[in-house]
């Protein structure tokens, strides 16, 4: 059998254990508190396995004997966005035609492309933080705001109007990044409820729900209907290219319901997952002066903020892997048995899903080391690679259903990291605390922002 938290009750199963509000800090506090690399949670009827282990993490990464599953706040997300990269099941041939077509807009040559718009972002949170009064800033909604202008300006050409000029009323924008915030934590709670209770719940918000999800299309379908308007024969961003381009493979176009739901996906994961990070990032660097300075002096040597010298920005960048490392936004993910499995001393029959706990994996002391704990940017240096042969990081999930967006969210972050450090000097953060809503993210929070150029 396999191990489960103490206090495991008859018909209840291990009902006192649960914290529905932290549900994957708490399974990380319980496979460091004993119950191992891989552990069940019963409640009532309701079985799910654990894989917290770093080796045992990365045999369920196996494509040939384990496949993605959709199960959990992402199965749940399909009520919203049925067909979005993220949410459509493998087996449908939309999903392979929307990868093929997108692809190319996550190149190297589309990033230069997309890294002027990037930098007028930039430019604008520089401006917005520069005005605060005695430089305090809230990091979590300037981050919110920064991340959606990125997607909005870079990938649909568009300016939202939640940092400077827009091309729309801000507020639109503000109420989209609101309804979808409340939509998140409505399905992330579904997910983590307790059955019955859970079930009235969720029947008492739905229609107010039901009511966001339509705000949040209708301002999709403005997005694209917009840009259907303008020139777009040259498609040098996301929303042009599936406008424009047919599948190389079938020569079909994406559907009208299929560019929505590709739009709202990236509007909705291109944002919030990257605030998370940038946010963290935020955090640990306030509480440390001297790591802030190590980042200049890299951002210094560059001489600028070109494409060029962003890529360069490796330190910088080192930071970020290691924020993904210890928090992770997407905090795990379900796999399914092709066929029969060992995973460690157990059996997982053909068909069985498991949960991979990326927070628990990525903490493993097997791969990370003793300090695994720690923070310490530094392990992701070449140099210090055989330290850890045995690593174990997906934060962008694993297989050829991992994060399209991940080069497009790794350039915007050390972008405004970098911006961010150069201008200002960063103190002032209370304990770092994080909360669950589908994506794991920092409670919200200020820091004081002192101008470095100013006398």
């Amino acid at each position: 059998m396999l191990p489960h938290p103490r206090g495991r009750l008859p018909l209840l199963g291990d009902l006192a254990s649960v914290d529905r509000h932290r549900t994957t800090q708490n399974e990380l506090r319980l496979a460091q508190g004993g119950l191992g690399p891989i552990f069940q949670r019963k409640v009532l009827r309701n079985r799910v396995v654990i894989v917290s282990g770093a080796r045992l993490a990365a045999q369920c990464c196996d494509e040939t004997s384990w496949a993605r599953c959709l199960a959990g706040p992402v199965k749940m997300l399909r009520e919203i966005v049925p067909e979005g990269l993220f949410t459509a099941r493998t087996s449908n041939p939309l999903w392979g035609q929307a990868r093929r077509i997108l692809t190319p807009g996550f190149s190297q040559a589309a990033m230069r492309v997309y890294h002027e718009a990037m930098t007028s972002v930039a430019d604008d949170l520089i401006a917005e933080w520069s005005a605060a009064e005695g430089g305090v800033v809230d990091v979590h909604d300037s981050m919110t705001a920064a991340t959606l202008e990125m997607i909005g300006r870079a990938g649909f050409s568009r300016r939202l109007g939640l940092l400077g000029a827009g091309d729309v009323d801000g507020g639109d924008s503000r109420r989209f990044a609101e309804a979808f915030a409340e939509i998140l934590s409505w399905v992330s709670g579904r997910a983590n409820d307790l059955p019955i209770i859970g079930t009235v719940r969720t029947r008492l918000r739905a229609r107010h729900i039901q009511t966001q999800v339509t705000a949040i299309r209708r301002y999709v379908d403005t997005v694209v209907a917009d840009r259907k308007q303008q020139d777009i024969g040259d498609a040098h961003d996301l929303l042009g290219l599936m406008l424009t381009t047919s599948d190389p493979e079938t020569g079909e176009f994406l559907p009208a319901a299929n560019v929505r739901d590709q739009v709202l996906t990236f509007l909705m994961a291109g944002h919030e997952t990257t605030a998370a990070v940038l946010e963290t990032a935020l955090h640990y660097l306030a509480a440390s002066p001297d790591l802030q300075e190590e980042l200049r002096a890299e951002i210094e040597t560059q001489g600028g903020f070109g494409y060029e010298a962003v890529i360069r920005m490796r330190r910088t960048r080192n930071v970020l892997n290691e924020v993904l490392r210890l928090w992770p936004p997407v905090s795990g993910f379900f796999r399914v048995a092709r066929t029969d499995q060992i995973l460690g001393c157990y059996r997982v029959p053909a068909g069985q899903s498991v949960f991979v706990l990326s927070l628990a994996a990525h903490r493993d002391p097997e791969a990370w080391g003793p300090q695994a704990e720690r923070f310490d940017p530094d392990r992701f240096e070449a140099d210090r690679s055989r330290e850890f042969p045995d690593r174990f990081f997906h934060p962008f999930g694993t297989g050829p259903r991992s994060c399209i967006g991940r080069a497009f969210a790794l350039h915007e972050a050390t972008l405004l990291l970098a911006r961010i450090l150069d201008t200002y000097t960063l103190n002032g953060v209370a304990p770092l605390r994080m909360y669950e809503r589908g994506t794991l993210r920092p409670e919200p929070f200020t820091l004081t922002a002192r101008h470095r150029h100013q006398s």
